[in-house]
């Protein structure tokens, strides 16, 4: 499973090769000093996507590997599955606060700057905000749980995935149905597993 590990990591790296080029070549072509500070901002850039990427494929095998041998219900893959979605989260800020640190971009103005934006754009995503407190809400308060066989109005399926804005439920005739987690947890639910 590590060797599959390092695969994934080595076939992820496409951003690496990026940054040793856009890092080099000006230097080796004798270009001016303006060109090598753009080509260190793509190098900054280049390793900040690397760094994502390999995140991505670090937690997601992980988490794979944990809902393997450690799940036993649903309510363990759901709790993986979201610890693995904060520690992405996680990982990408400090990332973007290096890059930004890297390049001696003031962190402090753009922080408080982003807590006045950040109310502008609170408002104007209002429903994916919802979704988002209802997905914590849902793993946290386990109404149901991956697997439950539920009842939401006239749908009736079972629970194959909670995400964090939607939740996936295959209904007994086979169709997909999507339940915004807001709206999910607006309506009477009936769980049938418990």
């Amino acid at each position: 499973m590590q060797n599959s590990l390092a695969v994934k990591i080595l076939r992820g790296s496409g951003f690496l090769v990026l940054a040793l080029i856009a890092s080099f070549v000006p230097r080796m072509l004798g270009l001016p000093a303006s060109t090598q500070d753009k080509a260190n901002i793509a190098t900054t850039l280049a390793l900040f996507m690397q760094g994502v990427i390999w995140t991505n494929i670090i937690i997601s095998h992980y988490v794979q590997r944990n809902v393997l041998t450690h799940a036993t219900d649903g309510s363990s893959i759901t709790t993986f599955k979201a610890i693995g979605a904060v520690a992405r989260l996680t990982i990408w800020i400090i990332l973007g606060l290096v890059a930004l640190s890297v390049h001696n971009i003031e962190i402090k103005p753009l922080l408080t700057g982003l807590g006045i934006g950040g109310l502008a754009i609170a408002l104007a995503v209002q429903n994916i905000l919802g979704d988002l407190f209802a997905a914590i809400s849902i793993v946290i308060d386990k109404p149901f749980v991956v697997g439950d066989a539920i009842s939401v109005e006239n749908y009736r399926g079972k629970v194959e995935h909670i995400g964090l804005k939607t939740t996936r439920v295959r209904s007994e005739s086979g169709e997909l149905i999507i339940f915004s987690n807001g709206e999910l947890l607006k309506s009477k639910i009936r769980n049938y597993s418990r």
